[in-house]
């Protein structure tokens, strides 16, 4: 992924592998893990950051490569994932899926990681939550993800 970080084509397929091979496979997340894929996929989110497509795969795929294991958290944290969820919820706020897919990340980053917590709030998501449940009010996904984090973060 960071050989061809400008493809966004190559961005987009790789996350949605990423998310696809780290779907219930601990195993999986750890190999991906440690194989820097965090980051890679943090990258992608900043290169890319325009392209909802990309955002939308790349929220997913965050959100299984950190299956809630707290040091996959910590580390996602630390490597912007926090920052790069926030933006693409601020760049698309057209899209449902970008918005209920970023959510839905930033809830499991945010589980009993009080940095994380802090980095999402400073970086507007409590807004931006609140913001898409007034943009999609009759998509059900959007509106359980904005709740829940709602509840997250205070």
């Amino acid at each position: 992924m960071l050989a061809h970080a400008a493809d966004k084509g190559l961005q987009e397929r790789a996350c949605g592998v990423l998310r696809n091979l780290t779907t219930s496979s601990v195993q999986n997340e750890s190999r991906a893990f440690n194989a820097g894929a965090i980051e890679a996929v943090v990258a992608a989110m900043s290169v890319h950051a325009d392209c909802a497509l990309v955002q939308e795969t790349a929220s997913v795929a965050i959100r299984n490569l950190t299956g809630g294991n707290v040091k996959y958290t910590a580390r996602a944290g630390i490597s912007g994932a926090v920052e790069a969820l926030v933006e693409a919820m601020r760049r698309h706020t057209e899209s449902p899926g970008v918005q209920s897919s970023a959510m839905s990340a930033l809830y499991f980053l945010t589980e009993d990681n009080v940095e994380n917590k802090t980095r999402a709030l400073h970086a507007g998501a409590k807004r931006l939550a609140k913001a898409a449940l007034k943009a999609h009010p009759s998509n059900k996904r959007v509106v359980r993800e904005a709740r829940d984090l709602l509840m997250q973060i205070g």
